[in-house]
């Protein structure tokens, strides 16, 4: 059996355990998905993860074939509305948990922590996620906000959290996705690469409570709040600090007095999970590292990595690694065809972020184990993503059990120069999404 016809398997046998007890997934248990149709349950989970950028209609074509047999919209509308919240991130779990893991070190699962807006159908009456107009747009738009832990290593999302765009809160996506992961038992330790949007006191204790590990961007001003002293002309730092957090500045309320200077106030309004009345303070062990980048500016980490593991040079390694998660947003978004929502309905857009999400990991699983040959081409070449993925979704949509596709021989034919060192800067302007009347 070839390497893309056991991810197939193992994908398919997911949806085959959701699909044998498929009351934990309707919303009405006992009614939704019971009976023998068209568009049971499997088909609606493999129609969602296969869909392109064409209307619903051209998609039910697609996967049934164009006949008069093929199942209405109505159908399909009908038995999306029945699928229930959460469904999708159980299969992504549940998918996620039968590939193999790709460590750092032989012990360590690197896990990027970054979100990205997607601009869904305008609505000005959804406060969530409208934004009235402005320099953005003239008119006004909608956003969905996405939180994602991506493994660098695997290149595969390994769970999601999507708020309304007026709503989003980085720093309890992160608290929320960290406690879902839960501690590393027996098994691998994991290091959250993250930005400074996720630089709080609250989200470094939710890792270190779970015994796990973090590497996450801070300003030089929040850095010297945790460090206490200026960090100006201050080239390389590498330091351990202790700090005791509390919620009064009283100090006849605290504890160790003589410790003063290791005091820091969290305000009342400032998410902090781990002080309570029974617990007024809490002791956090952080090591801050500051070190030069080539363009001659500096960057300021907190973590908790041991000494003996991580230097100076490692850390750039690591946090340089963290931007494979912006190109995986850019691989959803435009291949994956997340651009191209059919849905208006917030429940509905987020049921097509989930379903993107488990086809880029499909898609990458099978595209990482496919070998170039190198020969003698004047620049080392890579698989070219777009292309396989357009491979790997028509070979996760084959269902009659008599074509037969070569994914791994189309993938490797067709490849692209790796060229290191280019960049761009990034475009910050709001994209009108692809609207139903533009489509065939």
């Amino acid at each position: 059996m070839k390497f893309s016809d056991s991810v197939k398997a193992i994908l398919l046998a997911a949806i085959d355990d959701l699909a044998a007890d498929p009351e934990k997934y309707a919303k009405r248990p006992g009614r939704d998905f019971t009976r023998n149709r068209k568009l049971g349950f499997k088909r609606l989970i493999l129609m969602l993860l296969t869909m392109e950028g064409e209307c619903i209609r051209e998609e039910i074509y697609t996967y049934f074939g164009r006949s008069t047999d093929a199942p209405s919209k109505a159908a399909f509308y009908r038995q999306l509305h029945n699928l229930k919240d959460g469904a999708l991130r159980c299969l992504l779990l549940a998918f996620n948990r039968q590939l193999k893991n790709n460590l750092f070190n032989g012990k360590y699962r690197l896990v990027a922590c970054d979100g990205s807006a997607l601009d869904i159908f305008r609505d000005p009456d959804d406060p969530d996620t409208f934004y009235p107009p402005g320099g953005m747009s003239p008119k006004g738009y909608n956003q969905a906000y996405i939180n994602a832990f991506y493994s660098i290593l695997d290149r595969r999302f390994t769970d999601l959290v999507i708020q309304p765009g007026r709503k989003r809160n980085e720093y309890s996506a992160f608290c929320q996705m960290v406690d879902a992961s839960g501690p590393a038992g027996d098994g691998p330790a994991s290091i959250y690469l993250g930005d400074r949007g996720y630089a709080s006191y609250n989200n470094f204790a939710h890792v270190i409570e779970n015994g796990q590990h973090f590497l996450i961007r801070r300003t030089d001003k929040k850095a010297e709040k945790i460090l206490g002293r200026s960090l100006e002309g201050v080239q390389a730092l590498d330091t351990h600090v202790e700090r005791i957090l509390s919620r009064s500045q009283s100090k006849k309320k605290r504890w160790r007095p003589e410790l003063a200077e290791s005091y820091r106030h969290i305000c009342a309004k400032v998410p902090m999970d781990y002080l309570t009345d029974t617990r007024p303070e809490y002791d956090i062990a952080l090591r801050a590292v500051r070190f030069e980048l080539s363009s001659g500016s500096y960057e300021s980490l907190i973590t908790n990595l041991p000494d003996r593991e991580f230097d100076m040079d490692g850390f750039r390694e690591l946090y340089h690694l963290r931007w494979d998660q912006e190109n995986a947003y850019r691989d959803v978004k435009y291949p994956l065809r997340l651009k191209a929502l059919r849905s208006k309905k917030y429940e509905y857009v987020a049921q097509e972020i989930w379903a993107r999400a488990i086809l880029h990991n499909f898609c990458s699983e099978i595209a990482l184990s496919v070998e170039i040959e190198q020969n003698e081409r004047k620049h080392e070449c890579q698989v070219n993503y777009s292309q396989a993925v357009k491979t790997c979704r028509d070979f996760l949509r084959i269902h009659d059990g008599k074509s037969v596709m070569d994914a791994e021989g189309l993938i490797a034919s067709n490849i692209e120069a790796v060229r290191p060192g280019r960049t761009f800067p990034r475009q910050k302007r709001f994209k009108i999404p692809m609207s139903f009347c533009y489509r065939n």
